[in-house]
């Protein structure tokens, strides 16, 4: 006589041993609840308040503040100019699409002027320039 083989589910009077569904191994173990954190305070030299003005960002310390001009950003620079006299100072950076971006100085300054490579997150000096001081305050 023939096996009979049957099709039908197995009988569920007696549980079967537990097998994990596949998807629960990529589940996370339940975590215990997170312990509240205490915030830490900032010191006040590293606290500031920032303003945007169009694309401008103005980011201010105690004691300083930091001007950031993003509209200028992926432009290229044609060349940077430094113009002396005795009334009117100006920083001027030139652009390839025949723009620039002028920083007027009142008198009585000394600027000075590096390139540095940032790429590190640390300052690598490439070059110094010489001292510039402005006309009125030269001796």
């Amino acid at each position: 006589m023939a096996a009979n083989e049957s099709k039908r589910s197995i009988s569920l009077a007696q549980p079967r041993a537990h097998q994990q569904h596949p998807a629960a191994e990529h589940r996370s173990p339940r975590k215990a609840p997170k312990k509240k954190k205490t915030r830490e305070r900032i010191p006040e030299s590293l606290r500031f308040t920032e303003t945007k003005r169009g694309k401008t960002t103005i980011r201010r310390y105690q004691g300083r503040t930091f001007y950031q001009f993003h509209e200028v950003k992926g432009k290229t620079v044609d060349f940077v100019e430094v113009f002396v006299c005795a009334g009117y100072n100006c920083v001027d950076i030139r652009f390839d699409d025949k723009t620039a971006l002028t920083f007027a100085i009142e008198p009585a300054f000394t600027l000075e002027t590096e390139h540095a490579d940032w790429k590190t997150g640390d300052s690598r000096p490439i070059k110094k320039w010489p001292l510039i001081h402005s006309e009125s305050h030269r001796a």
